[in-house]
């Protein structure tokens, strides 16, 4: 990792990061000093961004590249996005990273950390902090929206995989029953790739709130 830009000489981009949804809630005075305090990093393919367990507090928004998040080695997502966020919850509280992000080419983040609202005035940081409080709710949101959403679904092919095997039980006889095999291992397979689903969904909920 290595600091491409970093204080005021990231306070005069600020046109640059206007388009940025997690930032767009800011006005310009306000961006500029968010921007002043903030670090632009760049990382090689595979390099370590976060580590899963250890303590964290800062944020990070993706400028170009792309990561890939894992919990206990085990892949999550990969965020390919201009603007997707990592690491947002660690700026509601001492909070341990729930999972470890690395870079799977060269990558570009914006850091900023919590410590930019101490250099505020009293008046300023309270508008900060609400801003930036309203962008992270926004993305946890959004984020528990799809979870929920595929969940949903996933359930329902659960209980269509149960429906027909319990259709097939009452049907077989003899003479179906290279026929009820032949379903019986569809149906197999549809309830481990259901169960591999729901798995990966539980493990995203412990993951995605804050790595």
């Amino acid at each position: 990792m290595h600091i491409h830009q970093s204080g005021p000489a990231l306070s005069e981009m600020t046109e640059r990061f206007k388009p940025i949804p997690f930032l767009q809630n800011f006005d310009e005075p306000h961006l500029k000093q968010i921007l002043g305090v903030s670090r632009m990093l760049v990382y090689d393919p595979e390099e370590l961004i976060i580590p899963e367990g250890a303590f964290g507090d800062r944020l990070y928004v993706l400028l170009n590249g792309k990561v890939r998040v894992t919990k206990n080695r085990s892949p999550i997502t990969v965020l390919d996005q201009v603007g997707d966020v990592f690491g947002e919850l660690s700026l509601l509280g001492n909070e341990t990273r729930t999972a470890s992000v690395h870079a799977l080419e060269t990558t570009w983040c914006l850091e900023l950390s919590p410590g930019f609202l101490q250099k505020l005035s009293p008046p300023e940081r309270e508008t900060c902090q609400a801003l930036l409080y309203r962008s992270i709710a926004r993305i946890v949101a959004e984020r528990l929206r799809k979870t929920t959403d595929e969940l949903v679904l996933a359930v329902k092919e659960l209980e269509m995989t149960r429906r027909k095997l319990a259709e097939l039980r009452r049907h077989a006889d003899r003479d179906a029953r290279n026929a009820f095999d032949d379903e019986l291992e569809l149906a197999i397979e549809q309830l481990r790739r259901t169960k591999e689903k729901l798995s990966r969904l539980g493990r995203a909920d412990d993951a995605s709130p804050a790595p």
